[in-house]
């Protein structure tokens, strides 16, 4: 006796409940097939979105034989959110494994099944299809329902069932303002300050923006001294920003003829600690918060006025007016060539013409050019009488006897040997009294004002050099300093002041 399989009349609901819904009732019919069709019905309710297959059968021995169905194809749902679940509705209850075998969802451009979670429900009248990671992005998937499920009472769906879809494309997040830290600025009565236009908010991903501000009140230069509190506001940002004021007395220093601030910081790339600091203003209020009011900046390189793409001259002229309102002593310095002595000369007295001193930086590319040395120091001195003029070298002399320091000690008021005692991996004490020795032993009589490494350095150390007591102290530089050294000039950089600058020859 032959025993049939049967085949049961399928009626199955594929939904995501309350999650999507059509807008027009839709019935979507192949013409494969005259004698009888598979259907796909799109209905919708205000809750549920439900997408219906049937299929009809002959009237003949429907319970054994049921035509072929084409698979009919609703059309294309676009927009399903990532982490969509599908619910499949049957007319029998099925088992769970049945569910699992027959129930795919799969990627439409590479044929590849997607992990899922099939669980049942309604009394295993429904199947729950849930992705166990989200679907990727604006892109297409088949879900899918093979002619192998099987129902409890032995009956098998007789064609299959699938559905086409399309996720949503990627949102990108919405990024928020978490905070914005308080402000403190501190600035001297009669300094120039302006509130500024923009600060620095903290955002939901864990980034800083640039956010424009707008203030309560503007500032008043009139203001005694004192503290004083603005707040802010920043679109979309729903406290208060506050920027607390602090406007010191006035201090006017004891009259030194031709005397000024003996600590001189160097500077090499003027316009990066501009841009650093965000703007000439605020570069300016943070050397004075660190008492900084003699700085020396890089004017040229040998008889050109540009280096590694830097054209120092131009940055210079820039911002030299910007320090000279707020009180600082400007120098210059540039690294020395003398291969066209003339010409450099001549970029010297220009550097003079426009800053306060100068200071020679000659090192190797120096050594052996004993004539050229004195060729440009005569120009210099025969052209600027007056100027005061340094120079920065080696910090063992004796080592480098090459370099024509003869001539600069006859030219030169101070000496600036660069003492660097972290790089030279000395001890403090061995590397500043070995610099003193080896310029002694070549009978260099100039004042003696170190320059010393802002960088890698300890803070012990620091301390230990104030017993030197150098009447000026030069720091190299603002480009490189550290926090362990900003640390100590904040607290302790007073004592580099043993002396006063010379601001005219005497």
């Amino acid at each position: 006796m032959i025993k049939y399989l049967k085949y049961f009349f399928i009626f199955v609901v594929i939904f995501a409940a309350g999650q999507f819904s059509f807008c027009n009732n839709t019935v979507l019919a192949d013409n494969v097939s005259s004698v009888s069709q598979g259907q796909l019905t799109s209905t919708d309710d205000k809750d549920t979105s439900e997408i219906v297959a049937q299929n009809t059968a002959n009237s003949l021995k429907a319970e054994q034989t049921i035509t072929q169905t084409s698979i009919v194809n609703a059309g294309d749902l676009n927009n399903i959110p990532l982490n969509k679940v599908w619910k499949i509705r049957l007319s029998q209850s099925v088992t769970l494994m049945a569910a699992q075998n027959s129930v795919k969802i799969i990627e439409k451009n590479n044929g590849n099944e997607i992990p899922t979670s099939i669980t049942l429900s309604e009394n295993d009248f429904c199947v729950n299809v849930t992705p166990v990671s989200k679907y990727s992005p604006s892109s297409e998937y088949i879900l899918s329902v093979d002619t192998n499920l099987i129902s409890k009472q032995n009956k098998r769906l007789r064609n299959p069932v699938s559905l086409n879809f399309k996720t949503e494309a990627s949102k990108t997040p919405v990024q928020s303002i978490t905070g914005i830290d308080d402000i403190s600025v501190s600035i001297n009565k009669g300094d120039s300050y302006t509130l500024p236009d923009t600060v620095t908010a903290n955002m939901s991903d864990g980034t800083k923006m640039q956010v424009s501000v707008t203030w309560d009140k503007s500032f008043d230069a009139s203001l005694a001294a004192g503290t004083y509190t603005y707040q802010g506001s920043v679109s979309g940002y729903s406290n208060k920003v506050k920027l607390n004021l602090t406007i010191n007395k006035k201090v006017i220093p004891p009259t030194v003829k031709n005397k000024t601030d003996a600590t001189f910081a160097w500077i090499w790339q003027l316009q990066d600690q501009v841009d650093e600091y965000g703007g000439i203003n605020n570069f300016i209020l943070r050397l004075k918060s660190l008492g900084i009011s003699n700085i020396c900046i890089k004017y040229h390189e040998g008889s050109g006025t540009t280096g590694g793409g830097v054209n120092f001259k131009s940055d210079f002229l820039k911002y030299v007016d910007d320090f000279k309102k707020a009180g600082f002593i400007v120098g210059t310095w540039g690294y020395n060539y003398f291969n066209y002595p003339e010409a450099e000369a001549d970029l010297i007295v220009d550097a003079l013409d426009n800053s306060d001193y100068y200071i020679f930086d000659p090192e190797v590319d120096v050594a052996g050019k004993t004539d050229q040395a004195e060729q440009v120091l005569q120009i210099v001195r025969s052209k600027k009488p007056n100027a005061v003029l340094g120079y920065s070298s080696f910090p063992i002399a004796t080592y480098h006897e090459d370099i024509p320091y003869s001539v600069f000690n006859k030219y030169c008021d101070f000496a600036a040997p660069q003492c660097y005692w972290g790089e030279m991996q000395w001890s403090m004490k061995n590397a500043v009294d070995t610099m003193l020795e080896s310029y002694k032993e070549l009978g260099l009589d100039k004042p003696i004002y170190p320059v010393i490494q802002t960088y890698n350095v300890d803070y012990n150390d620091l301390i230990d050099y104030l017993n030197y007591k150098f009447d000026c102290t030069g720091l190299w530089s603002v480009d490189n300093w550290d926090s362990t050294f900003t640390d100590f000039q904040s607290n302790r950089g007073s004592g580099f002041n043993n002396g006063s600058w010379m601001y005219e020859r005497e």
